[in-house]
């Protein structure tokens, strides 16, 4: 695909809403009034759909007399094989996929399990199966998605533990290895499509699905407490609260490794999918995802993503649409809704489908939603009407989102292969488009989510001017974490939206952006839009070229563009006098920074200068001091395994939460297990602080699930890291955004893509590491032991793997751990009375307990 991604100048901003204007600024689209069938229909959702709802009764009833037909076959996909440009290796060496260790107490946990993947079954049902054969030569478009969301529901790449832990399946890479060179030994080339913001009613669906899972979560935290280990693993892995979505950078790694084409939807993958395979000119020959893709324009059948067994059986299961409509006996509008009805990525189940005394085959089926859809005059309304009282009860704003989600599906927005936006049926589009689009910003900041430069948790923001704070793993609304995500981390999330919305549309400077919070329906913020001083004031002084960061990296002997290089050389006066851009006159701007040299030092200078650990001389804060002490203490593990641990952003999100009064002995949660339960009261603050770092820190794992013991207490713990990382990794886009709209770097495509692979703090760390250490200070070893026997207790927890028995090198990872937690009391020593001086004494007392336990 082609961007128009111009090298100078703005790409040219459209209009908030979807169309152009004259003059480039806000003015609403007129409404639309349109005929269809010389039938003139209103500018708004409702009447727009009330009215072709009626045009529809007058289409041709249900098929329900109609022949059977024969399976379906591949041939209905609708391009002819081998006609893509690109080349496969079809004998490639395969790698089988491992199966799934689960801890030795569990060996009939497998039996147990089963599949715990959520799609409707019911509608499965009705899948055929075809020779894999049949596909050779074939590009096959991949919801990216439903993709990873599959994998991680099902064995073998199921790991139930994963809710408990945090961060990411420890075995997933390997599992999408040995599932690629399945595609390639077949000769199948997977075009992975990934999801873009939010479509309308995708966040409010997320959110209830998510306290739904967090409710199973609890079941399992409850058996756990109760010793039914069993119990507690099932009720783990049944819960739901892993999102494939969450796992994308892995899966879009792998295919850059592999040389493997992606695309980036602006919105629906699926919309962009059923995009792709209707173009003229063949760029995938067929679709596979989730059953959503059958609401799209797609020539006819979805394939389902396969198994291991799949494989094994070298065949292919899919899903017909026409296969469907003639099964059920209906028409396209028809089957339409019923998929609606069923629920979606933006929809919740129709109310009445889940109610027993209604449905009393549970969990429901097609065929019930078809039948009360059918008692209802095929119509959508009418049945709502006659469930009034079961949607006032359980979702009173179905019927509102379902028109919306409705209409956002027919006109949905996909990316052209100019890379230009494309509305499907624009010339109906209505008046009210907003309602169902959502705000529109400039194609160049879509360019940046295609390069993986921002993401759409930052974009959401502007999308339909709202943005939710998603349920915790552990669910836990403590003191600290309410204060957090309310108030520390709003100044953050002002700043990002005052990078971007005064150099996107003017209008956005007027609207209000509110956050909303799983914990409590009632309680929102109004993000301030314009926060003093000015973001891009402070952020627009950087704009260092590479030759003086080359020279001071060789001075120094560190790779600029890392966090450490930010803080340490500054500490070269006359390098730190440099770095303060100055222009031919007062009117010069930063331009031409090239991303893959340049955009990156800078940006994560400007975020630090953002975040208070570089003042606006350009020299160090008390902070940024006692930041840059960590970083020297910590630089040869750094510089060690390519940081395999993460041990610099872990230094930069320790001081983040430090600041936040997150990161200290305080607020232990003793009514929360998996707390430190030995010793004095000092010695148990001790070992929990020591724990709350290292779960800062990548435990090295082998590539099957994690067994091992759990905490609740660090799981709410790591509900504050994650939180903050995520704040700051929006700020760093929003940082590289804002230099883009800005007119600040060089747009060139292979450079966008290494910058947007090269940007850190987007790895969700589990807490394993601090689970463990916690563990070996509170269990395995005493102040009293000799440094022979404490030496013992290293070895005997690391060879023996007692607790954690596929750890790949425990002992030098306790190592790690305890040499971080050094390097951050050096920097905390220095602060001062930046922090309390109660905090101040707990960390040299903790310095103190590990120091006797070495």
């Amino acid at each position: 695909m082609e961007y128009d991604m111009s090298s100078t100048g703005h790409i040219p901003v459209r209009s908030m809403q979807w169309g152009y204007t004259s003059t480039g600024l806000y003015a609403p689209i007129p409404p639309l009034q349109y005929s269809v069938n010389q039938t003139l229909y209103p500018a708004t959702l409702e009447q727009t759909y009330e009215q072709l709802y009626q045009q529809s009764l007058s289409q041709k009833g249900d098929m329900l007399n109609m022949e059977p037909q024969p399976p379906v076959a591949w041939g209905t996909l609708g391009r002819a094989r081998g006609s893509s440009n690109a080349s496969l290796n079809t004998n490639p060496q395969a790698t089988p996929a491992c199966t799934t260790v689960l801890p030795a107490h569990m060996d009939d946990l497998a039996n147990m399990l089963g599949s715990v993947f959520k799609g409707d079954r019911s509608i499965e049902a009705y899948k055929f199966k075809n020779s894999v054969a049949e596909l050779q030569g074939c590009s096959i478009g991949v919801e990216a998605s439903f993709y990873l969301q599959r994998m991680i529901d099902e064995p073998p790449a199921h790991e139930p533990l994963l809710p408990a832990l945090g961060g990411e399946p420890m075995g997933l890479r390997h599992h999408i290895e040995a599932d690629l060179d399945h595609w390639k030994e077949h000769g199948i080339k997977p075009v992975f499509v990934f999801e873009g913001q939010p479509t309308v009613g995708k966040d409010t669906t997320t959110l209830k699905n998510a306290q739904e899972a967090l409710s199973e979560t609890n079941k399992a935290w409850n058996n756990y407490s109760e010793g039914d280990s069993n119990g507690a693993v099932k009720q783990f892995g049944l819960s739901g609260s892993a999102q494939g979505s969450d796992f994308f950078p892995i899966l879009k790694d792998i295919l850059r490794s592999r040389d493997l084409d992606s695309v980036q939807a602006p919105y629906s993958a699926c919309a962009q999918l059923a995009y792709l395979e209707g173009l003229p000119t063949p760029y995938i020959h067929g679709v596979m995802g989730s059953q959503e893709l059958l609401l799209y324009d797609i020539n006819d059948v979805v394939i389902l993503p396969p198994s291991p067994k799949d494989w094994e059986d070298k065949t292919l299961s899919a899903l017909s649409r026409e296969d469907l409509k003639q099964k059920l006996g209906c028409t396209a509008d028809f089957f339409h809704d019923i998929l609606l009805m069923m629920g979606t990525s933006s929809l919740r189940p129709f109310p009445t489908l889940q109610e027993p005394t209604i449905i009393s085959r549970q969990p429901y089926q097609i065929e019930d939603a078809a039948t009360l859809l059918r008692t209802s005059e095929r119509s959508v309304t009418s049945m709502c009407t006659a469930f009034n009282d079961v949607l006032l009860n359980s979702d009173p704003k179905w019927l509102d989102n379902y028109r919306k989600v409705k209409m956002g599906i027919r006109h949905c927005v996909t990316i052209t292969e100019s890379g230009n936006y494309h509305i499907n049926n624009y010339d109906t589009v209505t008046g009210d488009n907003y309602e169902y689009l959502g705000m529109q910003l400039p194609l160049e900041v879509f360019t940046y989510m295609q390069f993986g430069v921002a993401g759409a948790r930052l974009t959401n923001n502007f999308n339909f001017l709202e943005t939710i704070v998603f349920p915790t793993l552990d669910g836990v609304v403590s003191e600290e974490y309410r204060k957090l995500v309310t108030e520390q981390l709003i100044a953050i999330k002002e700043q990002a939206v005052g990078l971007i919305s005064p150099r996107v549309h003017r209008a956005f400077k007027f609207k209000d952006i509110t956050v909303k919070y799983w914990f409590d329906s009632s309680l929102t913020t109004k993000l301030n839009r314009q926060p003093q001083p000015d973001p891009n004031i402070q952020a627009d002084t950087w704009g260092v070229r590479v030759s003086d960061l080359d020279q001071q990296a060789k001075a120094s002997g560190l790779r600029h563009g890392t966090l450490p290089f930010a803080l340490l050389s500054l500490d070269d006066k006359k390098f730190s006098t440099k770095t303060v851009f100055k222009g031919k006159d007062s009117q010069a701007k930063v331009a031409g920074l090239i991303p893959n040299s340049e955009v990156l030092p800078n940006a994560l200078w400007r975020l630090l200068h953002l975040r208070g650990y570089i003042n606006d001389s350009h020299g160090l804060t008390s902070w940024g001091k006692a930041l840059q002490i960590t970083y020297k203490a910590l630089r040869p593990i750094i510089e060690k395994d390519d940081d395999a641990h993460h041990v610099a952003e872990a230094a930069f999100l320790a001081y983040e939460l430090l600041r936040f009064d997150n990161l200290n002995t305080r607020r232990q949660h003793r009514e929360l297990i998996g707390g430190a339960i030995r010793g004095s009261e000092e010695d148990k603050a001790s070992c929990m602080l020591i724990g709350r770092t290292a779960c800062l820190l990548k435990l090295r794992h082998s590539e099957n699930g994690y067994t091992g013991p759990l905490s609740k207490v660090f799981l709410a713990y790591h509900s504050l890291i994650k939180a903050t990382r995520e704040a700051d990794r929006d700020l760093l886009e929003a940082v590289i955004v804002s230099m883009g709209l800005g007119n600040q770097l060089v747009r060139e495509q292979k450079p966008l893509e290494e910058l947007g692979s090269s940007l850190p703090l987007g790895v969700d760390i589990d807490v394993g590491l601090g689970i463990a250490v916690k563990t070996f200070l509170d269990d395995c070893v005493k102040p009293e032991m000799s440094a022979e026997e404490k030496q013992q207790a290293r070895s005997d927890y690391a060879e023996k793997k007692a607790l954690l028995p596929l750890s790949v090198n425990f002992e030098e990872d306790l190592d790690v751990a305890f040499s971080f937690f050094d390097a951050l009391h050096e920097g905390v020593k220095t602060l001062g009375k930046e922090i309390p001086e109660s905090d101040a004494k707990a960390w040299d007392a903790a310095k103190d307990y590990l120091d006797k336990r070495r």
